[in-house]
């Protein structure tokens, strides 16, 4: 079991080395005191209350979510995961109630979270009650949620939250961008020689001689194209992988519009790092590099394969390892199939 209060074993970056014009910009995270927002590439924002201080624990939290159409909801987590109901207090006052899914989870929507986003807004001092009171800091919930406003175009509109005005409110979210991404054929994929597996170790550094898991799981991506994840290391709570295309006989590095920088950046023509990876029968590539064994903190991502490099298709983080009950997510996409290759 780790300490609750260790400091984060690894840190990872906010971005890459650099991005082509078009490439993805996932949105960044902005921490007010107590709290921290993120509004993506499509105009939803999402904000998280931590706890009061650095690498500490909520034994409760909440998750604000307001959509671009304005849709409003309030997550609340238990984390001890004993609880079959949460109720958020503020000013000594009981202001929503929810069972809790599971005994962990509950969501407020509608009226319910509007009453309860108001009393953050307005608040001196909240718990949520489990029944017993677990504190819930207020401070900068007040200015996370003017930031959600001001990022969404309602500041002084009548449907803000809390920069609430008499105008009406008349932006227009911006479109998710459109990713083609080709379906995997189904068939299992070829034998890949181990001469080119220990060549391509050699080429890009990944030792099997520090007791690490060794592996080199292939997923056959279209006609032509294997996807090979090359262990390349481990700790407690991440596994670590080079991804790769076996082509015409060849393991090159496989192509990215862009990945989380996991660790220390890697000189040109090396491999992208990924995280705790997953490859799932629709194509989907997922990495989930943790801050902490705790999983309260880290990037998350998922790709898909339009035939020639992995898109990012979602993203979500968390930089602040203060148990926040979820992460944030920052890059939305619109996917299609792509033609068969």
């Amino acid at each position: 079991m780790i300490p609750l209060r260790l400091a984060p074993l690894i840190l990872v970056a906010a971005a890459p080395a650099m991005a082509a014009s078009g490439d993805p910009m996932p949105a960044r995270l902005r921490v007010f005191q107590d709290w921290i927002v993120a509004c993506d590439n499509g105009g939803r924002c999402e904000a998280a209350s931590l706890a009061s201080e650095d690498s500490a624990l909520q034994d409760a939290g909440l998750l604000v979510r307001r959509d671009e159409d304005g849709a409003l909801s309030v997550r609340v987590a238990d984390m001890t995961g004993k609880a079959p109901r949460a109720t958020v207090r503020v000013d000594g006052r009981a202001v929503a109630s929810t069972p809790l899914t599971r005994q962990v989870e509950g969501t407020w929507q509608g009226a319910p979270a509007k009453a309860l986003v108001s009393a953050l807004a307005r608040g001196r001092k909240a718990a949520i009650l489990t029944p017993t009171a677990h504190p819930l800091s207020l401070r900068g919930a007040a200015a996370a949620l003017r930031y959600m406003d001001d990022r969404q175009k309602r500041a002084g509109t009548t449907t803000a939250l809390v920069a609430r005005g008499a105008a009406r409110y008349r932006a227009t979210p911006p479109s998710l961008p459109l990713v083609r991404v080709v379906t995997p054929p189904g068939k299992a994929a070829p034998a890949i020689p181990g001469a080119a597996i220990n060549a391509a170790r050699r080429q890009y550094g990944c030792a099997t001689d520090d007791g690490s898991p060794v592996s080199a799981d292939a997923y056959r991506l279209d006609a032509r194209s294997t996807l090979v994840l090359l262990s390349c290391g481990a700790g407690a709570y991440n596994y670590i992988v080079q991804p790769l295309i076996w082509r015409d006989g060849r393991l090159t590095p496989a192509a990215f519009d862009y990945a989380f920088t996991f660790g220390e950046p890697k000189p040109a023509g090396q491999p992208q790092v990924l995280v705790n990876t997953d490859w799932s029968r629709d194509g989907r590539l997922s990495s989930w590099a943790k801050g902490r064994g705790l999983g309260d903190c880290g990037d998350a991502a998922q790709y898909g394969w339009d035939g020639t490099r992995f898109r990012l298709l979602s993203a979500a983080r968390m930089t602040e390892c203060r148990g926040a009950i979820d992460t944030l997510g920052v890059w939305r996409t619109r996917v299609v199939p792509a033609p068969a290759r």
